[in-house]
């Protein structure tokens, strides 16, 4: 697994500074991409789904001291959002984005078909088996030559990650079509519309008017049942009513569900939007802190549940920045986000991830709970661990920001592996996750790449005449929270990191560490030869 000759280090984070990006010297943007992409492609193309079925694992734990894969610890679950975010890359290599093309190691295009032949082949196989998740899928175990049920995942499905995978799909097809892939589209055509087919029964909950969190199915082996909305309770009481990425399954179900095949109006749409409106609310970041409270500035967000860059997700698939308030409201919490740890000295981003564990040891929680208190809703528990994919969004509101802050946690010890880059790292660079996942890696590249997929749905609801419905809904709910008011602190400025990751406690993984030739540039290589034969000559 060590860098073949010729190959750049896994650390290639040491090639470039900060300024780099920023100022784009020497085309840095682009060729941090390539890295980027080069590395994170060794995961998401590699030991990041089961080449036997073409789904995902969750990922994996790596070893502390080398970074290779941790024996017997693969972390063989995985779920409809990591689907999409391999779903995502596969359909923007057939969009003929250079990146995607590099994270595939530029392989052939037969051999990405093969991917999602299997991967189709895989999710067929387990609706026969289980017609009851009416074609979409809960937490389930990926290990194995077939899909198989979870424990704890026995008889529910859960609405957010469906969301999220039912646009990825939409994309995909288009994007197979583009490339006269009929055949293999029509697969996924199938299987989308099954799902819009049976979403209604399935997650909506139309005595509450809402959209079930998750759905507890009563028969699991009678296809005949899919369609029957008596066969689906909402487990608890949880109804899918936040603005932040479980949003992605309401502008499905508003604009594709067939209601009235139910016995449903139109109605139900509306009621579905004005339930969600409660936990849409504006707030003023204030920038006062402990140490200045001269400078005062308040900076209008949208509030976030812990203010998570996880909760942005929805921001890959949809047209949302088509409306001008959605996009000045998208950049000024990104601008925030910066600002906040630039301004506090945190040497990071937070984002929803794994915990960080003692040196040598591989068990880990899940943080959820992370994010800037300031602009939660939620109390914010976990301010020790910072991840590098919680630059995503900033990536997405402004590139070279973005691009650096990633870079910043990237250069932290043992915060690039044989795989790409590490799931998070503890603020006193004492500790790491041990660990790598879809999550905490690919929705990195997603971001930078998600103006194809946007440009994608955006023609797709056009073509489809839901481009306006779309429109309307987003500027109508968001005008009606931020549009009486003007929103403040537009003029703050970006921030880029102020403190580093200490890198004196923890060293590199032993197979990733920069201290090889093999990370120089060829020229450098020549360079040093040809010194040495005039210093050679002229000494004799």
């Amino acid at each position: 697994m060590k860098p073949s000759s010729g190959e750049t280090t896994c650390r290639f984070a040491d090639l470039f500074t900060i300024d780099d990006l920023v100022q784009n010297r020497d085309d840095a943007i682009h060729r941090f991409k390539m890295e980027m992409c080069t590395w994170e492609g060794k995961f998401g193309f590699g030991v990041g789904y089961n080449h036997v079925t073409g789904v995902t694992f969750d990922g994996h734990k790596i070893d502390y001291e080398t970074g290779d894969l941790r024996k017997n610890l693969i972390q063989y679950w995985t779920a409809s959002s990591k689907e999409a975010l391999h779903v995502n890359m596969l359909s923007l290599y057939f969009l003929d984005d250079v990146y995607a093309r590099q994270f595939f190691g530029n392989t052939s295009e037969a051999n990405v078909i093969d991917v999602l032949e299997r991967k189709i082949a895989s999710y067929n196989d387990f609706h026969r088996r289980y017609p009851g998740f009416g074609g979409f899928l809960p937490w389930f175990a990926a290990n194995g030559t077939q899909m198989n049920l979870l424990d704890g995942w026995l008889s529910r499905v859960p609405s957010l990650d469906n969301g999220q995978l039912i646009w990825s799909i939409k994309i995909l097809i288009e994007a197979l079509r583009r490339k006269s892939l009929d055949d293999l589209a029509a697969k996924y055509q199938e299987r989308l519309d099954l799902m819009t087919r049976t979403v209604i029964p399935v997650f909506y909950d139309a005595a509450r008017g809402g959209i079930r969190c998750e759905s507890a199915i009563i028969n699991l082996l009678d296809e005949g049942q899919m369609t029957n909305s008596s066969n689906y309770v909402t487990n608890g009481d949880c109804l899918l009513d936040d603005p932040y990425e479980g949003e992605l399954m309401s502008y499905f179900m508003d604009l594709y569900a067939p209601w009235e095949q139910y016995g449903l109006t139109r109605e139900e749409c509306d009621k579905m939007w004005r339930n969600k409106r409660p936990k849409l609310v504006r707030v003023e970041y204030n920038t006062t802190t402990p140490w200045n409270s001269i400078d005062q500035k308040r900076v209008t967000v949208q509030r976030g549940y812990w203010f998570s860059s996880h909760e942005q997700w929805k921001y890959f698939y949809l047209p949302y920045q088509d409306i001008d308030l959605q996009r000045r409201l998208f950049v000024n919490g990104e601008k925030v986000r910066v600002y906040h740890s630039a301004t506090y000295g945190i040497p990071g981003l937070y984002a929803s991830v794994a915990s960080s564990a003692a040196v040598g040891t591989y068990a880990v929680d899940y943080y959820s709970a992370c994010g800037i208190q300031l602009a939660a809703s939620q109390l914010v528990q976990h301010h020790h661990v910072v991840t590098p994919y919680a630059s995503f969004p900033v990536i997405m509101a402004n590139e070279s920001i973005g691009l650096a802050w990633y870079l910043h946690m990237l250069q932290g010890s043992a915060m690039q592996n044989l795989y790409g880059s590490t799931e998070a790292i503890n603020v006193n660079g004492l500790t790491i996750s041990p660990v790598i996942t879809w999550d905490s890696k690919i929705t990195t590249v997603v971001a930078m790449l998600s103006s194809g997929l946007i440009d994608v749905t955006r023609q797709i609801l056009r073509n489809e005449g839901k481009y306006d419905r779309f429109y309307n809904i987003t500027e109508s709910e968001w005008t009606r929270v931020f549009g009486a008011n003007e929103l403040l602190g537009e003029d703050i400025p970006w921030h880029l990191p102020t403190v580093s990751l200490p890198r004196n406690g923890l060293p590199d993984f032993t197979l990733c560490r920069n201290r090889s030739t093999n990370n120089r540039p060829k020229y450098i290589g020549l360079l040093v030869v040809i010194i040495g034969f005039f210093n050679f000559y002229f000494k004799n």
